[in-house]
Protein backbone atom coordinates (compact mmCIF):
# COMPACT_ATOMS: atom_id res chain seq x y z
CA UNK A 1 0.00 0.00 0.00
CA UNK A 2 2.81 2.44 0.77
CA UNK A 3 4.29 1.83 -2.70
CA UNK A 4 1.02 3.01 -4.27
CA UNK A 5 0.62 5.99 -1.93
CA UNK A 6 4.19 7.22 -2.33
CA UNK A 7 4.02 7.78 -6.16
CA UNK A 8 0.57 9.35 -5.87
CA UNK A 9 1.73 11.62 -3.08
CA UNK A 10 4.80 12.69 -5.04
CA UNK A 11 2.69 13.46 -8.13
CA UNK A 12 0.12 15.27 -6.02
CA UNK A 13 2.73 17.44 -4.31
CA UNK A 14 4.55 18.11 -7.59
CA UNK A 15 1.33 19.35 -9.21
CA UNK A 16 0.43 21.35 -6.07
CA UNK A 17 3.88 22.99 -6.12
CA UNK A 18 3.52 23.78 -9.82
CA UNK A 19 0.08 25.31 -9.19
CA UNK A 20 1.42 27.42 -6.34
CA UNK A 21 4.27 28.62 -8.52
CA UNK A 22 1.65 30.09 -10.87
CA UNK A 23 -0.22 31.93 -8.12
CA UNK A 24 2.09 34.96 -7.87
CA UNK A 25 1.72 35.67 -11.57
CA UNK A 26 -2.05 35.39 -11.27
CA UNK A 27 -2.11 37.63 -8.21
CA UNK A 28 -0.12 40.32 -10.00
CA UNK A 29 -2.13 40.24 -13.22
CA UNK A 30 -3.23 43.79 -13.96
CA UNK A 31 -6.92 44.58 -13.65
CA UNK A 32 -8.60 46.22 -16.67
CA UNK A 33 -8.46 49.58 -14.82
CA UNK A 34 -4.74 49.17 -14.14
CA UNK A 35 -4.01 48.23 -17.76
CA UNK A 36 -5.98 51.25 -18.91
CA UNK A 37 -4.06 53.61 -16.59
CA UNK A 38 -0.75 52.11 -17.68
CA UNK A 39 -1.60 52.77 -21.34
CA UNK A 40 -2.87 56.31 -20.73
CA UNK A 41 -0.01 57.10 -18.33
CA UNK A 42 2.57 56.14 -20.93
CA UNK A 43 0.74 58.37 -23.41
CA UNK A 44 0.93 61.27 -20.96
CA UNK A 45 4.67 60.70 -20.50
CA UNK A 46 5.18 60.67 -24.29
CA UNK A 47 3.16 63.87 -24.73
CA UNK A 48 5.13 65.49 -21.89
CA UNK A 49 8.46 64.52 -23.46
CA UNK A 50 7.28 66.06 -26.73
CA UNK A 51 5.83 69.08 -24.87
CA UNK A 52 2.80 68.74 -27.16
CA UNK A 53 -0.55 70.42 -26.48
CA UNK A 54 -2.07 68.53 -29.42
CA UNK A 55 -0.95 65.16 -28.00
CA UNK A 56 -2.42 66.06 -24.60
CA UNK A 57 -5.65 67.18 -26.29
CA UNK A 58 -5.84 63.92 -28.22
CA UNK A 59 -5.30 61.90 -25.02
CA UNK A 60 -8.03 63.88 -23.28
CA UNK A 61 -10.47 63.46 -26.15
CA UNK A 62 -9.88 59.70 -26.21
CA UNK A 63 -9.70 59.01 -22.49
CA UNK A 64 -11.26 61.72 -20.29
CA UNK A 65 -14.92 62.31 -19.49
CA UNK A 66 -14.69 65.96 -20.56
CA UNK A 67 -18.44 66.62 -20.25
CA UNK A 68 -18.55 65.34 -16.65
CA UNK A 69 -15.37 67.24 -15.72
CA UNK A 70 -16.70 70.43 -17.34
CA UNK A 71 -20.05 70.24 -15.51
CA UNK A 72 -18.36 69.40 -12.20
CA UNK A 73 -16.02 72.40 -12.63
CA UNK A 74 -18.96 74.80 -12.65
CA UNK A 75 -19.88 73.93 -9.08
CA UNK A 76 -23.09 75.66 -8.02
CA UNK A 77 -23.20 77.51 -11.36
CA UNK A 78 -23.81 74.36 -13.43
CA UNK A 79 -27.48 75.26 -13.91
CA UNK A 80 -26.37 78.47 -15.65
CA UNK A 81 -24.86 76.50 -18.55
CA UNK A 82 -27.28 76.69 -21.46
CA UNK A 83 -27.42 74.27 -24.37
CA UNK A 84 -26.38 76.96 -26.89
CA UNK A 85 -22.89 77.30 -25.30
CA UNK A 86 -22.43 73.77 -23.92
CA UNK A 87 -20.45 72.47 -26.92
CA UNK A 88 -18.14 75.50 -26.98
CA UNK A 89 -17.63 75.25 -23.22
CA UNK A 90 -16.67 71.56 -23.42
CA UNK A 91 -14.14 72.33 -26.15
CA UNK A 92 -12.67 75.19 -24.16
CA UNK A 93 -12.37 72.97 -21.07
CA UNK A 94 -10.56 70.33 -23.12
CA UNK A 95 -8.12 72.97 -24.42
CA UNK A 96 -7.68 74.42 -20.93
CA UNK A 97 -6.75 71.03 -19.43
CA UNK A 98 -4.40 70.26 -22.35
CA UNK A 99 -2.61 73.57 -21.77
CA UNK A 100 -2.31 72.90 -18.03
CA UNK A 101 -0.69 69.56 -18.81
CA UNK A 102 1.60 71.16 -21.39
CA UNK A 103 2.64 73.89 -18.92
CA UNK A 104 3.61 71.12 -16.49
CA UNK A 105 5.24 68.89 -19.12
CA UNK A 106 8.67 68.96 -17.46
CA UNK A 107 7.12 67.63 -14.24
CA UNK A 108 5.30 64.86 -16.14
CA UNK A 109 8.13 63.67 -18.42
CA UNK A 110 9.20 60.79 -16.21
CA UNK A 111 10.95 57.54 -17.01
CA UNK A 112 7.84 55.44 -16.54
CA UNK A 113 4.61 54.89 -14.67
CA UNK A 114 4.35 52.07 -12.15
CA UNK A 115 0.81 50.99 -11.27
CA UNK A 116 0.48 50.06 -7.60
CA UNK A 117 -3.12 48.92 -7.17
CA UNK A 118 -6.83 49.56 -7.54
CA UNK A 119 -9.63 50.27 -5.10
CA UNK A 120 -13.37 50.66 -5.57
CA UNK A 121 -14.66 54.13 -4.66
CA UNK A 122 -18.38 53.48 -5.16
CA UNK A 123 -19.18 55.46 -8.29
CA UNK A 124 -15.59 55.26 -9.52
CA UNK A 125 -12.37 53.27 -9.39
CA UNK A 126 -9.14 54.66 -7.95
CA UNK A 127 -5.89 53.45 -9.48
CA UNK A 128 -2.76 54.30 -7.53
CA UNK A 129 0.49 54.70 -9.42
CA UNK A 130 3.92 56.28 -9.16
CA UNK A 131 5.58 58.40 -11.84
CA UNK A 132 9.27 57.49 -11.71
CA UNK A 133 12.09 59.83 -12.72
CA UNK A 134 15.76 59.23 -13.37
CA UNK A 135 17.90 59.46 -10.28
CA UNK A 136 15.39 57.70 -8.04
CA UNK A 137 12.78 60.46 -7.70
CA UNK A 138 9.08 59.72 -7.97
CA UNK A 139 5.68 61.35 -7.62
CA UNK A 140 2.48 59.57 -6.51
CA UNK A 141 -0.36 59.75 -9.04
CA UNK A 142 -3.91 58.53 -8.34
CA UNK A 143 -6.39 58.22 -11.20
CA UNK A 144 -10.16 58.41 -10.65
CA UNK A 145 -11.87 56.41 -13.39
CA UNK A 146 -15.56 56.20 -14.18
CA UNK A 147 -17.18 53.44 -16.21
CA UNK A 148 -18.54 54.68 -19.52
CA UNK A 149 -19.64 52.75 -22.59
CA UNK A 150 -18.26 49.40 -21.48
CA UNK A 151 -14.84 50.85 -20.62
CA UNK A 152 -13.22 53.50 -18.49
CA UNK A 153 -12.90 57.26 -18.75
CA UNK A 154 -10.74 59.49 -16.57
CA UNK A 155 -12.65 61.86 -14.32
CA UNK A 156 -9.79 63.21 -12.21
CA UNK A 157 -6.09 62.81 -11.50
CA UNK A 158 -4.30 63.46 -8.21
CA UNK A 159 -0.67 64.41 -8.77
CA UNK A 160 1.43 64.64 -5.63
CA UNK A 161 -1.63 65.24 -3.41
CA UNK A 162 -3.51 67.70 -5.64
CA UNK A 163 -6.75 66.69 -7.40
CA UNK A 164 -6.75 68.47 -10.76
CA UNK A 165 -10.53 68.62 -11.29
CA UNK A 166 -11.03 70.05 -7.80
CA UNK A 167 -8.39 72.71 -8.44
CA UNK A 168 -10.01 73.52 -11.79
CA UNK A 169 -13.42 73.78 -10.10
CA UNK A 170 -12.00 76.25 -7.56
CA UNK A 171 -10.57 78.39 -10.39
CA UNK A 172 -13.73 78.32 -12.50
CA UNK A 173 -16.06 79.05 -9.57
CA UNK A 174 -13.82 81.96 -8.57
CA UNK A 175 -14.12 83.46 -12.07
CA UNK A 176 -17.89 82.96 -12.03
CA UNK A 177 -18.28 84.42 -8.53
CA UNK A 178 -16.32 87.56 -9.51
CA UNK A 179 -18.60 87.96 -12.54
CA UNK A 180 -22.02 87.41 -10.96
CA UNK A 181 -22.23 83.84 -12.28
CA UNK A 182 -22.04 84.88 -15.93
CA UNK A 183 -20.98 81.87 -18.04
CA UNK A 184 -19.89 84.32 -20.76
CA UNK A 185 -17.17 85.61 -18.39
CA UNK A 186 -15.90 82.06 -17.85
CA UNK A 187 -15.91 81.43 -21.61
CA UNK A 188 -13.86 84.63 -22.12
CA UNK A 189 -11.43 83.47 -19.41
CA UNK A 190 -11.05 80.06 -21.08
CA UNK A 191 -10.46 81.61 -24.52
CA UNK A 192 -7.33 83.43 -23.26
Amino acid sequence: MTDIVRPLSRRFFMSLAASMALLPSLAYAASPAESYVSKVGNGVIAAARNNSVSQFRSLLRSNADIAAIAIYSLGPYRKSLTNDVKSEYYGLVENYIAKVFQQNAKKLAGQGLEVKGTSDAGDSVLVKSVLNFGGGGSVPVTWRLVKRGGGFRIFDVNVDGIWLASTQKTNFVSVLKKNNGQISALLAYLRQ
